[in-house]
This record gives structure tokens, sequence and C-alpha cells, in this order.
């Protein structure tokens, strides 16, 4: 699969439109349904924060490789990510940790631009 790429609005309406888009992408990519489900769920989460924290306009990045499926997230703010330790009784704010729990590697890289782009990487097989 080739590199593809999906824009959308800073509005929390839109992530439906994301998770969709990008399991239609993994769907014709013949990637396994479970896989699908981890990249679907990190998608949902790293597009809601970018809604929520970062300035549009936004898009969604979508790699699948021979060995991984790679997601990202860009936004026009530079501020940055982290990669966070929450405690197992934090009542919110947890999306990255699931992000952290379904992918091997994750992280973010700032653009000539001035934006950002948040990413995670999940591998095919195990």
């Amino acid at each position: 699969m080739t590199p593809e790429s999906f824009e959308f609005a800073p509005e929390p309406v839109q992530i439906r439109l994301v998770r969709s888009w990008v399991r239609e992408r993994l769907a014709a990519g013949n990637v396994p349904a479970g896989i699908a489900a981890d990249v679907v769920l990190i998608t949902g989460e790293l597009a809601t924060n970018a809604v929520r924290h970062a300035a549009g306009p936004l898009r969604a990045l979508l790699v699948c490789a021979d060995a991984a499926v790679w997601i990202g997230v860009e936004d026009a703010g530079g501020s940055a990510w982290f990669d966070p330790v929450v405690p197992d009784a934090a009542p919110a704010g947890t999306g990255l940790t699931l992000v952290a729990a379904c992918s091997d590697r994750r992280g973010y890289f700032h653009r000539p631009d001035g934006g950002k782009t948040v990413w995670a990487e999940i591998p095919l097989a195990s």
C-alpha cells in the first residue's frame, strides 16, 4: 500500500470520518482484523488529541509496509507531545496510554513548517 492521507477539520464530529477512512484503507490492504482494530483505535486517539489540543488544519497519514502499519496525525501547532506514564487508578487522560499499549513505537516530530506529526507504528506480525 502506498502512503495515503486524509485532511479533516478540527471538530469532534470528524473523528468518526477519520476512523472510517483508516478502516477502509486497511481492509483494502488486507490488514488482519485484529491489527486493523488496534490501528483504528490509535487513529481515533491521535485524532481526538489533535482536535482537542492542536491547531488546524489536521491530516491523518497512513502507511502500510511489509512489517508494520504506520499511522500519524499532523497539526499546525508546534506544542510538544509526550509519552505518558499514567497510574492505573487515573480516571481520565489515558488515551495515549492506549496508544502505547497497542503500538510498538510511537512519538512525534516537528515539521519545517512549524507543525508536528504525532505517530505510532503497529507490527503486522507478533
